[in-house]
């Protein structure tokens, strides 16, 4: 079996949080980080070592805007798959967003089906792509 593909969460919502780590992690296929807000998940990105293969971000966060931040990651060079988490009328938020670089978007209460499918999706697109450094 294949290493887990490292993933941030970032999402104010402790039990989102928790069973979104809970059941990306259950299979093996991924090795969840869950952060509570934009600085934290700085430090993660930060952290000497760290590899994320995709994030999974809220939109309003205590300490910021999920937006702001992809704008910001983008700018630094990032290209990992950035899938937005949008809360019921977050559609203009979602809509600046995903203009901003993200890759996609689901909406709150997340179903779990839909985001795996859509994570991998996106991290199938990435492989195949320029940006990814696949191992040897």
């Amino acid at each position: 079996m294949p290493e887990p593909r490292p993933v941030l969460i970032v999402d104010a919502d402790a039990a989102l949080r928790e069973a979104l780590a809970e059941q990306l992690a259950v299979e093996g296929e991924f090795a969840p980080l869950a952060v509570a807000d934009l600085a934290a998940a700085e430090a993660a990105l930060a952290a000497e070592g760290a590899r994320f293969d995709a994030i999974l971000l809220a939109l309003r966060l205590p300490d910021g805007e999920g937006q702001a931040f992809c704008t910001a990651l983008r700018g630094r060079g990032a290209r990992m798959p950035i899938l937005l988490l949008a809360a019921e009328g977050e559609e203009a938020e979602m809509e600046r967003a995903l203009a901003a670089g993200a890759n996609d978007s689901l909406r709150k209460p997340v179903r779990l089906a839909e985001l795996l499918a859509r994570l991998r999706t996106q991290l199938r697109l990435f492989d195949s792509s320029a940006d990814a450094v696949l191992p040897i």
